[in-house]
């Protein structure tokens, strides 16, 4: 379930920076919100389910298996906390200033997971290219587009 999961906040994720970069020069306030919204509310919350309540086939997924998942949630409750903020200051109206600081806070979060990602691929015995594109590379395009809107709003 963990990788359908997955795969559900990859495609919202893409979505939303698309749709970001398509009204980012019409409208920048509307750009930052879909991005913020989408990359760190339903992101974050997918993340949450896909740590906390499917721990057990995401840890086989990333090929971490434990008997004491406490790590993974966690990770969980903190995706979670960024989810729900990313969420609230999006539809609390909370301003440029406020969604801007949250996907740049999320963008760090994910920047420094694609760090430990990388850094796994690297020390492991069995390398999975899977690791290396997806969670590494692919986490660390994500966070580094994540953080360009957070940077261009800030800018505003």
């Amino acid at each position: 379930m963990a990788k359908w999961i997955s795969i559900a906040g990859i495609g919202v994720g893409a979505v939303g920076i698309f749709l970001g970069f398509y009204r980012l020069g019409s409208d920048p306030t509307a750009s930052l919100a879909i991005v913020t919204a989408t990359t760190v509310g339903i992101v974050g919350l997918l993340a949450f389910v896909r740590h906390v309540i499917f721990w057990r086939s995401d840890a086989e997924r990333l090929g971490w298996e434990t008997a004491r998942p406490d790590w993974m949630f966690e990770v969980g409750f903190a995706n979670l906390a960024f989810g729900f903020m990313g969420l609230l200051a999006v539809f609390a109206r909370w301003g440029i200033r406020a969604q801007a600081l949250v996907v740049l806070g999320y963008s760090l979060y994910l920047f420094q997971a694609a760090m430990l990602h990388g850094y796994r691929y690297f020390t492991d015995e069995k390398r999975s290219p899977a690791r290396l594109w997806s969670s590494a590379v692919g986490t660390l395009l994500f966070a580094g587009m994540m953080a360009y809107f957070a940077v261009a709003a800030l800018l505003i």
